[in-house]
């Protein structure tokens, strides 16, 4: 079974680490002439760092990442709305959440590959069905496979051909990341934390021993640019009642690491595959970053299509993935948008917030052991 994986982010190489893991062969193939993830961090949740441990890179991870302990919504000052409890970052065996520098994360995940398993500068253009094979067009040249896996992303190219009136949805809210040279004062250590103000929002933790990830969302139209020359100063504006520390992480930043990106999820798709052709992670079920999930249900999708390809390597193969993964990508992407839409309503904060305080604590961490379990397990 020859398989090629469109996209050299943290859903394709996953996948082909998942697929070497079970003795299936793969190549991937990305358009970017060299590895070239944002300077930002992610949060890898407990669902994640299993497959992580699974395919044999979870000690790397927590090596040259950050332990969350906590993670809280606070108000502009970062004092907790609801202190978390141990319940609701770890599952039931222990799994915390690490934060990482999303460029080490790929480069670790490229690196514990075959040498020749990735190739860079691949564009792809297109592909077409050839007597039961898949023939995939790149800019400078041509591939064939048997089974291809699109992990291409939100504005996924091979979506696009596969089915043509896909939308993306834009949320109403634009965000700008950074990372800083600096560590968590005394009292905020080994957290991460959301800050909530009125319509607008600013995150933060701990991604190494000596960097800080933050994040700035606020409600706008959308494709507006930055004025550069004013940016830092308008961003410690809209943050003026926030804590100190965060004026002090904007002003911190290096101009040119400040990025802008306006923040969108993908409307459901009917289905997610065609013949041999199946779409994975964001080009399937992109989400926004609420819920902190998107990049670890990408990892979960290539825990599940890499076992259920090794049993079986026909079109059912795909109904199958589909059928394990709809119900909680669903969840996640609905639950993800509302929460956005929410915390910069007015109305909405109060009836979060409202929800949060009364909510039993048990309640609260059934919900994470909901979200960080791998169903069907298939270690």
């Amino acid at each position: 079974m020859d398989i090629a994986i469109v996209g050299g982010g943290i859903t394709g190489l996953t996948t082909a680490l998942a697929l070497n893991k079970l003795g299936i062969s793969c190549k991937v193939y990305e358009r970017a002439p060299k590895l070239n993830e944002v300077g930002a961090g992610i949060w890898l949740q407990p669902n994640a760092m299993k497959v992580m441990d699974w395919i044999g890179i979870g000690d790397s991870l927590r090596e040259i990442g950050m332990s969350v302990a906590k993670a809280e919504i606070t108000n502009p000052q970062l004092i907790p709305i609801r202190k978390s409890t141990q319940g609701m970052i770890t599952d039931p065996n222990g799994n915390s959440i690490i934060a990482i520098h999303r460029a080490r994360l790929q480069q670790i995940l490229f690196d514990a590959l075959p040498s020749d398993t990735v190739q860079l500068g691949m564009d792809y253009q297109k592909h077409e069905e050839v007597n039961g094979k898949v023939k995939i067009h790149f800019s400078e040249s041509e591939k064939n496979c048997d089974i291809l896996l699109a992990g291409d992303g939100l504005n996924s190219r091979v979506r696009k051909q596969l089915f043509p009136n896909s939308e993306t949805r834009y949320s109403g809210q634009t965000s700008w990341r950074g990372v800083v040279k600096t560590i968590l004062p005394k009292g905020l250590e080994g957290a991460g934390y959301e800050a909530w103000g009125k319509g607008i929002r600013f995150g933060l933790s701990q991604i190494s021993p000596n960097e800080v990830y933050w994040f700035a969302v606020c409600n706008a139209p959308q494709n507006q640019n930055d004025n550069r020359v004013t940016l830092k100063a308008d961003l410690k504006k809209m943050f003026i009642d926030f804590h100190p520390f965060v004026k002090e992480l904007i002003q911190e930043t290096p101009l040119e690491q400040i990025i802008r990106t306006d923040i969108s999820d993908l409307k459901r798709l009917p289905k997610w595959h065609s013949k041999n052709v199946c779409l994975i992670g964001d080009a399937a079920h992109a989400t926004t970053p609420n819920m902190g999930q998107g990049a670890c249900q990408g990892v979960e999708d290539a825990y599940y299509i890499s076992n259920i390809l090794a049993q079986e390597s026909d079109a059912a193969a795909f109904e199958r993935f589909e059928s394990e993964r709809r119900r909680k990508v669903d969840f996640v992407v609905n639950n993800s948008y509302r929460f956005g839409s929410m915390a910069h309503n007015g109305f909405g904060q109060i009836l979060m917030k409202t929800i949060m305080k009364l909510t039993p604590e048990k309640v609260l961490e059934n919900q994470m052991n909901s979200l960080y379990n791998l169903k069907p397990s298939y270690h």
